[in-house]
């Protein structure tokens, strides 16, 4: 039995790298397809927690950002920094690359690094860009349930509880939007930043993010010229991302009949069916202001929706 104060106690609010999104002592992970902005996020996120700025509206506790990287090399490294306008500093951003036609950075081998990154430097985030490129002593088989869910990923975890920081973790998406490799991966994690692209809002990024211990949250990015990711004012405040992408598809195709099912897998939605089935029916309403008006039919088996768009006319609105 627990004393309501002893259970109070124990849900005091966690410490945070990013409040909102990352908690200390976490571990994370950052997916997109080649080209999306992986590490370009990953320094834009680096540089907020590194000077205490706001990271997308969010805010950081200011700490030194180990970054590793295994892909980029120091100059690549450096030309993005002064593109982005980044601000980083000897006392709150540290480097440690892959040099060219050696083998890949070993986890336990960094152990000295990490050990004076958390002691000399009181550092609490840690960025490996890219997760594939560390080694195991043993190595690992990426697509193995039981090597990611039982070797690799609790390696990484024993990394964040020893020397008491948080991890991020920026790896690739497959072919088909989910993580590269095993689903241990995501399923291992505290929480997952998806970015992914979509053809129905035009030069737009979607971000979406699941965790364990925050509430999901999806945003529509767009890059400015310093190639920094910023929140993207999408054309209607009432909608969430997940129904401007449906709107942008209703748009084309004039009329056609759905299930949440089918819509969120045509379509890509960062989002389940049964979430995206209530946020339709919550915005019936709001749908109809923008010209979409939505039919339902229920079955014993299932919802079925009929769609029809008809250009609003926003003179009388």
């Amino acid at each position: 039995m627990k004393k309501i104060s002893e259970i109070r106690k124990e849900n005091i609010k966690k410490d945070f790298i990013v409040d909102n999104l990352m908690k200390s002592n976490g571990l994370y992970c950052l997916v997109a397809r080649p080209k999306v902005g992986k590490s370009l996020l990953a320094l834009q996120l680096a540089n907020s927690v590194a000077t205490g700025t706001d990271f997308l509206g969010n805010r950081t506790s200011p700490s030194p950002v180990l970054y590793i990287s295994t892909e980029m090399d120091s100059t690549q490294i450096l030309n993005r920094i002064d593109m982005m306008g980044l601000q980083f500093n000897d006392n709150n951003f540290l480097v440690i690359e892959q040099n060219v036609g050696e083998r890949k950075l070993n986890l336990m081998d960094l152990q000295s690094q990490f050990q004076e990154f958390a002691n000399e430097y009181n550092g609490k985030l840690v960025i490996i860009d890219m997760f594939s490129g560390i080694d195991l002593n043993n190595g690992y088989d990426l697509n193995n349930y039981q090597d990611m869910g039982q070797i690799v990923i609790p390696k990484f975890r024993e990394m964040c509880k020893k020397y008491n920081f948080t991890i991020l973790l920026v790896h690739h998406l497959n072919k088909n939007n989910t993580s590269l490799g095993s689903t241990a991966i995501d399923g291992s994690v505290d929480g997952k930043i998806t970015l992914k692209e979509d053809s129905n809002i035009k030069n737009k990024i979607i971000f979406n993010y699941e965790s364990r211990d925050f509430e999901s949250i999806d945003l529509v990015l767009k890059r400015n010229k310093n190639l920094i990711f910023e929140i993207s004012k999408v054309e209607s405040d009432d909608l969430n991302v997940n129904l401007v992408i449906f709107l942008n598809y209703a748009i084309k195709q004039q009329e056609f009949t759905f299930t949440s099912s089918e819509i969120t897998s045509k379509l890509n939605l960062q989002i389940t069916p049964s979430t995206f089935g209530r946020l339709l029916n919550n915005n019936i309403a709001n749908l109809e202001k923008e010209g979409l008006y939505i039919e339902q039919k229920r079955t014993a088996e299932e919802r079925t929706y009929i769609a029809r768009y008809k250009e609003p006319d926003y003179d009388n609105q």
